[in-house]
């Protein structure tokens, strides 16, 4: 299977605006909740969200960072997550397809929550290419992803499995349940 294109999520939101239902489930509270306390440093000066959706991640993520580009491929929930997100004016959120539209500049955090699985082996190989050539020496790079099935192209797991072959990654926190695998990685100074 190859990877998902912007018309599968442009379906998904017309259907509904909450398809994942980011706002009311426990699962996805939990599981922002949990990424948020694993980040290892107190403070990031410049972090990069693809795939933000309607901004729940990245409105908590504001609070631990200096500046923080989201983005999502979808029109209407870039507005929602710009919306989410205003209180904190030093987060922008736009619309851009990773990885063709890959943002230039550096970060010191890059958080691939929910995203990657959605990406053949090629696709994401590339996007972790891309991680690599943005990320700081000594930046975190986030994974967090559902752990069940799915019609995706990779799992969870397997995601996170292509996510850590990355020779220029070191691994750092490592938590997995049934639900979820969160991989925390430092890029090598």
């Amino acid at each position: 299977m190859t990877s998902m294109d912007r018309a599968y999520f442009d379906e998904i939101y017309r259907s509904h605006s909450d398809p994942w239902r980011f706002e009311s489930s426990w699962y996805e509270q939990r599981k922002r909740a949990v990424t948020i306390a694993a980040l290892p440093e107190p403070r990031y000066q410049s972090a990069f969200e693809p795939g933000c959706s309607i901004g729940m991640l990245s409105s908590l993520l504001a609070h631990r960072c200096d500046q923080l580009l989201a983005t999502d491929i979808v029109a209407d929930v870039v507005v929602r997550a710009r919306d989410r997100c205003r209180p904190s004016p030093w987060v922008r959120v736009e619309q851009r397809s990773i990885p063709e539209e890959w943002p230039t500049g550096s970060f010191d955090l890059i958080v691939l929550s929910e995203i990657a699985y959605y990406f053949d082996r090629s696709g994401l190989k590339d996007i972790m290419g891309r991680v690599l050539a943005s990320a700081t020496p000594g930046a975190t790079v986030v994974g967090a992803h559902w752990r069940g099935t799915t019609n995706y192209p990779l799992t969870g797991d397997e995601a996170h499995g292509i996510m850590a072959s990355e020779s220029g990654l070191e691994h750092r926190i490592h938590y997995a349940e049934s639900d979820f695998v969160l991989d925390i990685w430092n890029r090598a100074s």
